[in-house]
């Protein structure tokens, strides 16, 4: 792959734009409070979109690319000057999760089919099976070309 026709490709204004870029990105440079407090809205986000998709249809690919990380880094240095921080800052771990959920959920008393099925039918206290003897035979009927299970 050859850099040198991406370069030439580019004009003065573009390079100019692309040495801007790289000098944001490089820089630990935050935009003012006033600048912040609009980009940090939805709708500023929606317009940081918009002039993303218009730098990449109608400027060099490469400038369009280097743009998205510049714009992510706008949206990302934004919140930070407005003291806003991750929401995964603020997500409880899965133990406090399971703890909270435990208090809600206390153990149940045993209900009524459980006392009934520990009194009846103990495992193996049981009596033993009798079987009985009778003069009934069943007969299978003609099961038409159907195949047996």
């Amino acid at each position: 792959m050859d850099f040198s026709s991406y370069y030439q490709s580019l004009s003065k204004m573009e390079f100019g734009m692309l040495a801007l870029f790289i000098i944001y990105l490089v820089m630990d440079i935050y935009p003012p409070e006033i600048v912040a407090s609009y980009i940090d809205t939805s709708l500023g986000m929606v317009g940081i979109l918009l002039l993303t998709l218009y730098v990449f249809m109608n400027y060099n690919p490469v400038l369009g690319v280097v743009f998205l990380f510049v714009a992510y880094e706008i949206v990302r240095r934004s919140a930070r000057v407005n003291n806003r921080v991750p929401m995964m800052m603020h997500t409880p771990s899965q133990a406090k999760k399971d703890a909270e959920l435990a208090a809600m959920n206390p153990p149940l008393a045993t209900s009524l089919e459980e006392e009934v099925v520990q009194q009846m039918a103990p495992v193996g206290k049981s009596s033993l099976i009798s079987y009985t003897m009778s003069e009934y035979k069943p007969i299978s009927t003609d099961i038409h070309n159907a195949s047996a299970l």
